[in-house]
Protein backbone atom coordinates (compact mmCIF):
# COMPACT_ATOMS: atom_id res chain seq x y z
CA UNK A 1 0.00 0.00 0.00
CA UNK A 2 2.87 2.83 1.00
CA UNK A 3 4.54 1.47 -2.41
CA UNK A 4 1.05 2.69 -4.41
CA UNK A 5 0.74 5.48 -2.58
CA UNK A 6 4.12 6.63 -4.11
CA UNK A 7 3.46 5.73 -7.95
CA UNK A 8 1.36 9.32 -8.93
CA UNK A 9 4.99 11.25 -7.94
CA UNK A 10 6.47 9.38 -10.47
CA UNK A 11 5.15 11.12 -13.19
CA UNK A 12 5.14 14.37 -11.63
CA UNK A 13 8.82 13.76 -10.78
CA UNK A 14 9.63 13.15 -14.58
CA UNK A 15 8.00 16.10 -15.49
CA UNK A 16 9.71 18.79 -13.23
CA UNK A 17 12.90 16.81 -14.40
CA UNK A 18 12.20 17.47 -17.87
CA UNK A 19 11.12 21.21 -17.22
CA UNK A 20 14.31 21.76 -15.81
CA UNK A 21 16.54 20.20 -18.05
CA UNK A 22 14.80 22.56 -21.09
CA UNK A 23 15.23 25.79 -18.45
CA UNK A 24 18.94 25.18 -17.99
CA UNK A 25 19.58 23.31 -21.39
CA UNK A 26 20.34 26.79 -22.88
CA UNK A 27 22.79 28.10 -20.29
CA UNK A 28 24.48 25.33 -20.48
CA UNK A 29 25.70 25.74 -23.73
CA UNK A 30 25.71 29.61 -24.07
CA UNK A 31 28.53 28.06 -20.54
CA UNK A 32 29.62 25.34 -22.90
CA UNK A 33 30.40 27.63 -26.44
CA UNK A 34 31.95 29.69 -23.62
CA UNK A 35 35.49 27.63 -24.10
CA UNK A 36 34.81 27.47 -27.63
CA UNK A 37 38.47 27.65 -29.39
CA UNK A 38 36.44 28.17 -32.83
CA UNK A 39 36.04 32.09 -33.59
CA UNK A 40 32.71 31.44 -35.16
CA UNK A 41 30.72 29.40 -32.13
CA UNK A 42 31.30 26.50 -33.85
CA UNK A 43 29.05 23.70 -32.40
CA UNK A 44 30.03 21.59 -31.61
CA UNK A 45 33.17 23.24 -30.31
CA UNK A 46 36.39 22.32 -31.87
CA UNK A 47 38.36 22.54 -29.06
CA UNK A 48 39.06 24.21 -25.45
CA UNK A 49 40.26 27.50 -24.89
CA UNK A 50 39.59 30.55 -22.14
CA UNK A 51 40.94 33.69 -24.94
CA UNK A 52 37.54 34.74 -24.64
CA UNK A 53 37.49 35.48 -21.03
CA UNK A 54 40.21 36.99 -21.49
CA UNK A 55 38.78 39.20 -24.00
CA UNK A 56 35.97 40.18 -22.08
CA UNK A 57 38.37 41.28 -19.37
CA UNK A 58 40.79 43.43 -21.82
CA UNK A 59 37.98 45.36 -23.91
CA UNK A 60 37.21 48.52 -22.53
CA UNK A 61 32.99 49.03 -23.53
CA UNK A 62 32.27 45.93 -21.41
CA UNK A 63 34.54 47.06 -18.46
CA UNK A 64 32.84 50.43 -18.34
CA UNK A 65 29.17 49.03 -18.94
CA UNK A 66 29.42 46.74 -16.58
CA UNK A 67 30.50 49.93 -14.03
CA UNK A 68 27.61 51.74 -15.72
CA UNK A 69 24.99 48.92 -15.23
CA UNK A 70 25.97 48.50 -11.26
CA UNK A 71 25.48 52.35 -10.92
CA UNK A 72 22.54 52.50 -12.57
CA UNK A 73 20.70 49.09 -10.87
CA UNK A 74 21.99 50.35 -7.77
CA UNK A 75 19.79 53.49 -8.07
CA UNK A 76 17.52 51.95 -9.53
CA UNK A 77 17.10 49.22 -6.60
CA UNK A 78 16.85 52.44 -3.85
CA UNK A 79 14.77 54.37 -5.53
CA UNK A 80 12.32 51.46 -6.19
CA UNK A 81 12.69 50.19 -3.02
CA UNK A 82 11.76 53.64 -0.86
CA UNK A 83 8.63 54.45 -3.31
CA UNK A 84 7.63 50.77 -3.62
CA UNK A 85 7.71 50.42 0.01
CA UNK A 86 5.45 53.55 0.80
CA UNK A 87 3.29 52.75 -1.95
CA UNK A 88 2.66 48.91 -1.01
CA UNK A 89 1.91 50.52 2.52
CA UNK A 90 -0.37 52.86 1.56
CA UNK A 91 -2.52 50.32 -0.71
CA UNK A 92 -2.47 47.47 2.04
CA UNK A 93 -3.36 49.53 5.07
CA UNK A 94 -5.07 51.67 4.08
CA UNK A 95 -8.34 52.80 2.01
CA UNK A 96 -7.01 55.66 -0.42
CA UNK A 97 -9.80 57.53 -2.88
CA UNK A 98 -8.96 56.31 -6.12
CA UNK A 99 -6.85 53.33 -5.24
CA UNK A 100 -7.86 51.52 -8.40
CA UNK A 101 -6.35 54.39 -10.60
CA UNK A 102 -3.22 53.94 -8.29
CA UNK A 103 -2.81 50.74 -8.87
CA UNK A 104 -3.31 50.64 -12.55
CA UNK A 105 -1.04 53.87 -12.65
CA UNK A 106 2.06 51.88 -10.60
CA UNK A 107 1.44 48.35 -12.87
CA UNK A 108 1.14 50.16 -16.34
CA UNK A 109 4.28 49.19 -17.10
CA UNK A 110 3.82 45.42 -17.54
CA UNK A 111 1.53 46.20 -19.98
CA UNK A 112 3.29 48.59 -22.19
CA UNK A 113 6.47 47.14 -24.14
CA UNK A 114 9.79 48.43 -22.69
CA UNK A 115 10.88 50.11 -26.37
CA UNK A 116 7.24 52.09 -26.24
CA UNK A 117 8.33 53.12 -22.87
CA UNK A 118 12.00 53.98 -23.74
CA UNK A 119 10.88 55.70 -26.73
CA UNK A 120 8.42 57.43 -24.49
CA UNK A 121 11.10 58.69 -21.83
CA UNK A 122 13.60 60.15 -24.36
CA UNK A 123 10.85 62.28 -26.06
CA UNK A 124 9.73 63.55 -22.85
CA UNK A 125 13.50 63.79 -21.81
CA UNK A 126 14.13 65.97 -25.10
CA UNK A 127 10.80 67.77 -25.45
CA UNK A 128 11.33 68.86 -21.58
CA UNK A 129 14.81 69.87 -22.37
CA UNK A 130 15.34 68.26 -18.70
CA UNK A 131 18.89 67.39 -19.12
CA UNK A 132 18.24 63.85 -18.56
CA UNK A 133 18.61 62.36 -22.16
CA UNK A 134 21.75 60.38 -22.00
CA UNK A 135 22.57 60.51 -18.45
CA UNK A 136 22.85 58.15 -15.25
CA UNK A 137 19.77 59.88 -13.74
CA UNK A 138 18.03 59.51 -16.53
CA UNK A 139 18.92 55.67 -16.73
CA UNK A 140 17.84 55.25 -13.13
CA UNK A 141 14.26 56.77 -13.75
CA UNK A 142 13.48 55.03 -16.33
CA UNK A 143 14.96 51.70 -14.54
CA UNK A 144 13.00 52.13 -11.39
CA UNK A 145 9.73 52.92 -13.17
CA UNK A 146 10.24 49.79 -15.04
CA UNK A 147 11.08 47.77 -11.89
CA UNK A 148 8.78 49.69 -9.37
CA UNK A 149 5.13 47.15 -10.17
CA UNK A 150 7.50 43.92 -9.45
CA UNK A 151 8.92 45.65 -6.12
CA UNK A 152 5.64 46.81 -5.50
CA UNK A 153 3.73 43.51 -5.80
CA UNK A 154 6.37 41.92 -3.75
CA UNK A 155 5.48 44.36 -0.72
CA UNK A 156 1.84 44.03 -1.27
CA UNK A 157 2.42 40.25 -0.93
CA UNK A 158 4.44 41.10 2.47
CA UNK A 159 2.50 43.48 4.19
CA UNK A 160 -0.82 41.01 3.44
CA UNK A 161 0.94 38.34 5.69
CA UNK A 162 1.48 40.75 8.43
CA UNK A 163 -0.17 41.19 11.55
CA UNK A 164 -1.09 44.69 11.92
CA UNK A 165 -1.83 44.29 15.27
CA UNK A 166 1.49 45.21 16.35
CA UNK A 167 1.26 48.74 14.39
CA UNK A 168 -1.98 49.34 16.40
CA UNK A 169 0.04 48.42 19.68
CA UNK A 170 2.44 50.84 18.97
CA UNK A 171 0.10 53.75 18.08
CA UNK A 172 -1.90 52.96 21.11
CA UNK A 173 1.69 52.98 23.13
CA UNK A 174 2.00 56.72 21.73
CA UNK A 175 5.07 55.87 19.01
CA UNK A 176 3.65 58.06 15.57
CA UNK A 177 3.30 56.75 12.28
CA UNK A 178 6.47 57.24 10.62
CA UNK A 179 8.26 55.76 14.02
CA UNK A 180 5.88 52.87 13.64
CA UNK A 181 6.25 52.43 10.26
CA UNK A 182 10.48 52.75 10.71
CA UNK A 183 10.54 50.38 14.19
CA UNK A 184 7.91 47.70 13.61
CA UNK A 185 6.75 47.43 10.58
CA UNK A 186 10.19 47.59 8.05
CA UNK A 187 11.73 44.88 10.51
CA UNK A 188 8.86 42.18 9.68
CA UNK A 189 9.54 43.18 5.78
CA UNK A 190 13.05 42.13 5.57
CA UNK A 191 12.32 39.14 3.62
CA UNK A 192 10.59 41.19 1.09
CA UNK A 193 13.19 43.71 0.93
CA UNK A 194 15.87 41.09 0.07
CA UNK A 195 14.30 40.00 -3.11
CA UNK A 196 12.61 43.09 -4.45
CA UNK A 197 15.99 44.38 -3.99
CA UNK A 198 17.27 40.95 -5.60
CA UNK A 199 15.06 41.32 -8.66
CA UNK A 200 15.22 45.15 -9.26
CA UNK A 201 18.49 45.02 -9.25
CA UNK A 202 19.24 41.91 -11.85
CA UNK A 203 16.22 43.33 -13.86
CA UNK A 204 17.60 47.00 -14.09
CA UNK A 205 21.21 45.25 -14.86
CA UNK A 206 19.52 43.35 -17.77
CA UNK A 207 17.90 45.89 -18.88
CA UNK A 208 18.02 46.42 -22.90
CA UNK A 209 15.28 47.70 -24.84
CA UNK A 210 14.58 50.91 -22.64
CA UNK A 211 18.10 51.67 -22.11
CA UNK A 212 19.14 51.82 -25.86
CA UNK A 213 16.91 54.87 -26.26
CA UNK A 214 18.24 56.66 -23.21
CA UNK A 215 22.40 56.08 -23.31
CA UNK A 216 24.63 58.13 -24.94
CA UNK A 217 28.36 56.66 -26.18
CA UNK A 218 29.84 57.82 -22.80
CA UNK A 219 26.85 55.98 -20.78
CA UNK A 220 26.41 52.85 -22.65
CA UNK A 221 24.93 50.29 -19.76
CA UNK A 222 26.78 46.36 -20.35
CA UNK A 223 23.53 44.90 -21.80
CA UNK A 224 23.48 48.12 -24.79
CA UNK A 225 27.61 47.65 -25.23
CA UNK A 226 26.56 43.50 -25.37
CA UNK A 227 24.17 44.57 -28.52
CA UNK A 228 26.54 46.87 -30.12
CA UNK A 229 29.19 44.07 -29.95
CA UNK A 230 27.08 41.73 -31.66
CA UNK A 231 26.02 43.61 -34.34
CA UNK A 232 30.09 43.46 -35.28
CA UNK A 233 31.59 40.00 -33.73
CA UNK A 234 29.87 36.67 -34.23
CA UNK A 235 32.61 35.17 -31.52
CA UNK A 236 31.74 33.45 -28.69
CA UNK A 237 32.96 36.36 -26.70
CA UNK A 238 29.43 37.61 -25.42
CA UNK A 239 29.03 33.64 -24.56
CA UNK A 240 32.11 33.75 -22.24
CA UNK A 241 30.65 37.20 -20.85
CA UNK A 242 27.18 35.81 -20.09
CA UNK A 243 29.06 32.78 -18.34
CA UNK A 244 30.66 35.32 -16.30
CA UNK A 245 27.01 37.15 -15.74
CA UNK A 246 25.33 34.22 -15.08
CA UNK A 247 28.28 33.21 -11.91
CA UNK A 248 27.57 36.67 -10.58
CA UNK A 249 23.53 36.20 -10.57
CA UNK A 250 24.34 32.87 -8.39
CA UNK A 251 26.83 34.27 -6.23
CA UNK A 252 24.05 37.14 -5.44
CA UNK A 253 21.26 34.78 -4.70
CA UNK A 254 23.91 32.44 -2.57
CA UNK A 255 24.88 35.38 -0.47
CA UNK A 256 20.98 36.53 -0.09
CA UNK A 257 20.07 32.66 0.61
CA UNK A 258 20.99 33.44 4.56
CA UNK A 259 18.90 36.49 4.95
CA UNK A 260 15.81 34.62 3.36
CA UNK A 261 16.05 31.75 5.36
CA UNK A 262 16.63 33.77 8.45
CA UNK A 263 12.96 35.60 7.65
CA UNK A 264 11.07 32.89 6.68
CA UNK A 265 9.66 32.75 2.71
CA UNK A 266 5.93 32.55 4.10
CA UNK A 267 6.46 36.10 4.62
CA UNK A 268 5.75 36.67 1.14
CA UNK A 269 2.63 34.52 0.65
CA UNK A 270 -0.30 36.29 0.74
CA UNK A 271 -2.91 35.40 3.15
CA UNK A 272 -4.67 38.73 4.05
CA UNK A 273 -4.13 42.07 5.45
CA UNK A 274 -5.72 44.85 7.79
CA UNK A 275 -6.86 48.08 7.17
CA UNK A 276 -7.84 50.76 9.05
Amino acid sequence: MEGIGRRPWLPLSLVFLVVLAFTIAPLAIVVINSFNSSAYSEWPPAGFSTHWYLTVLGYQPFRQGFEISCLVGAGATLLSLIVGSMAAFALVRYRVRGQSLIRSLYFLPLTVPRVAIGFALFSIFIATHSQLYGTLQGLILAHALIVLPFVTTIFVSNLGNIDPVFEEAAQDLGAGRLRVFWSVTLPQMRTGFVVAALFAFITSFDELETSIFLVRPQTNTLPVSMFFYLEQQQTPTLAALSTILIGLAVVLVLLALPLLLRGGWSQLIPIGGGRR
